[in-house]
């Protein structure tokens, strides 16, 4: 949260600063509580990962869709030659936890059912599953370089992420608050673990400062560095076709190597058909080469 003396006279009169003191106590104390919750085959999971000290992960929190998953892990096998990617199942139905751990099995992806959250806000949701895992997981096994990626960010390019991060801490996609506020988007930020182990790390969001998954870790890291002399990712929207759609379609890539799809993390049901249909095309067109 920012400090007092940066909210404005007007915010105040708002009483935005109790607002948002209010909530992050409210934040931290489910946070607290749910680092402490125990993932049922954590043991297993830590022992088959072992040997994953001192190389690079990118940990995926899935969250109830196992088509974009299994895209997304068949295309890392592909083209991610010095990661491991890692699976957390964040998903609410039991039914679709059961896909996305066929998805992984079928893709020789280690996963973890995570604990339980009870809470049905997306962000904040995502943000307790990326800080459980990391301090249950990331912090156990060691690695050289961890990061996290969206469920729907696919590695449709080869992509080296140790070259990424040679000469600095941290990479990623970078999101902008307000004032000089910024973090790295969390679907798709890396960090160098040795820099960070003995940081209190936070991956909720502050939208006191605009900020949003991640956001909380301005105040333990961010802050330290100058954005303008950091190596940040690159993103730009594309127009693409594949050859069985008539109609382009708009589309993000990041560092020229990684689709996301976006919009449809959810809820695919609420998903417009014709975007459905053009990544499955998209898909299949890659697929075949």
């Amino acid at each position: 949260m920012r400090r007092l003396t940066e909210f404005t006279p007007r915010e105040w009169l708002q009483l935005l600063p109790v607002q948002h003191a209010m909530k992050q106590v409210r934040n931290d104390a489910w946070m607290a509580i749910y680092r402490r919750k125990r993932a049922p085959q954590l043991g297993r999971f830590l022992e088959e990962t072992a040997q994953l000290s001192g190389k690079s992960i990118a940990l995926v929190i899935a969250f109830e869709q196992p088509w974009y998953l299994d895209w997304l892990l068949h295309m890392a096998n592909v083209n991610l030659a010095d990661t491991k990617v890692l699976v957390f199942d964040n998903s609410k139905s039991d039914s679709k936890r059961s896909e996305i751990e066929e998805v992984c099995a079928s893709n020789r992806a280690p996963y973890l059912a995570l604990p339980a959250n009870a809470t049905k806000h997306v962000n904040r949701s995502h943000g307790m599953a990326m800080t459980w895992v990391y301090y249950n997981v990331v912090r156990a096994i060691e690695p050289r370089i961890f990061g996290f990626i969206d469920h729907d960010l696919i590695p449709v390019r080869p992509a080296t992420i140790a070259d990424k991060l040679a000469d600095q801490p941290f990479y990623g996609l970078v999101n902008v608050g307000k004032l000089e506020f910024w973090s790295l988007w969390a679907g798709y930020c890396f960090f160098e673990f040795g820099a960070t182990k003995e940081l209190s790390l936070n991956f909720l969001y502050d939208f006191s400062r605009d900020l949003d998954t991640g956001g909380r870790n301005w105040d333990s890291l961010y802050r330290q560095f100058d954005r303008s002399k950091m190596r940040i990712a690159s993103s730009q929207n594309v127009s693409m076709t594949v050859p069985a759609m008539a109609n382009a379609r708009q589309v993000q890539w990041v560092d020229r190597s990684w689709l996301h799809v976006g919009g449809v993390s959810y809820n695919e049901s609420e998903t417009p058909r014709d975007k459905i249909e053009f990544f499955r095309a998209l898909e299949n067109t890659l697929r075949q080469g």
